[in-house]
């Protein structure tokens, strides 16, 4: 089964930090959907996912991973789940809203299908109070360009010339990247984070492209989630890793029916159902 990398841009430079780090309220967040409920806090995320985290963390200047596996301290900055170490993708502390970027480690649920985590943010040794914030075994979100959570997501195609492209009008609705509706009936796969543990497991900071004694790739896949496209199921053939930490591939069949048109609908569930990812939108002709 052929699987691909995930889309990834980044900054690098040195970084300066003062006083004690603050997590804002409700500040962590889906880093693929931004997730947040009615009083404009973060929703519950998912063992496995990338996660912002937003705060007070007094610098000026940002650091990004740029080897795979994660390491868990970046730039002077370490994260803890529940007591356990979180494999860092980026930190940013320009700008208005500063945040970090990182992997929530699949131990955090300790046998529980639901509840709350205490997050720590320890910057050049001083350590933030702890946060505590919801998590859930599945928290779907789907990764989208721009990173809004509601444009277009990151659905990759071929359209016969053997050229990945994403299911858009056109380049400049997607930051110029080749872009071209897809049709019903045709393959994709996009990328999404919050889809919970893989079997075979994959550990925290890793992007499961791994062999088994005998060079074979080890296949990592996840419970089955249901996608709709225009509201329809579409077929799932793959759902799992992407070679990137944080970060699900899923490949799909556009289903048959589906309207025409430059945004239709995306979104994913848990299997089961109870939890829907944020609404993206994709171009279908």
């Amino acid at each position: 089964m052929k699987r691909y990398l995930a889309i990834g841009l980044f900054i690098l430079s040195p970084a300066v930090w003062a006083q004690k780090p603050v997590i804002a309220d409700g500040g962590v967040l889906n880093a693929a959907s931004f997730a947040k409920d009615a009083k404009g806090l973060g929703t519950a995320t998912a063992p496995g996912s990338l996660v912002a985290i937003f705060g007070t963390f007094n610098a000026s200047t940002v650091a990004a991973a740029d080897t795979i596996p994660f390491s868990t301290s970046l730039g002077g900055v370490s994260v803890s789940m529940n007591g356990v170490e979180a494999p860092i993708m980026n930190v940013e502390f320009t700008g208005p809203f500063p945040f970090i970027t990182a992997q929530v480690p699949f131990e955090v649920l300790g046998g529980q299908t639901s509840g709350n985590m205490n997050v720590v943010v320890t910057v050049n040794g001083t350590d933030s109070d702890p946060k505590p914030m919801p998590f859930t075994a599945v928290a779907p979100g789907l990764f989208t360009i721009p990173p809004d959570g509601a444009s277009y997501a990151v659905l990759v195609m071929t359209d016969g010339d053997n050229v990945g492209k994403i299911a858009a009008p056109d380049p400049s609705a997607v930051l110029n990247y080749p872009a071209a509706p897809i049709k019903a009936g045709g393959r994709a796969f996009f990328y999404a984070t919050g889809l919970g543990v893989m079997t075979p497991p994959v550990p925290n900071g890793q992007g499961g492209l791994d062999v088994d004694s005998s060079g074979n790739p080890i296949i990592h896949q996840t419970v089955t989630p249901t996608v709709l496209i225009d509201g329809l199921p579409a077929k799932v053939e793959y759902s799992g890793a992407s070679g990137y930490p944080g970060v699900y591939q899923v490949n799909i069949i556009v289903p048959n029916g589906v309207h025409t048109g430059p945004k239709i609908k995306l979104q994913v569930q848990s299997a089961d159902g109870s939890v829907t990812s944020n609404t993206a939108v994709i171009a279908v002709q």
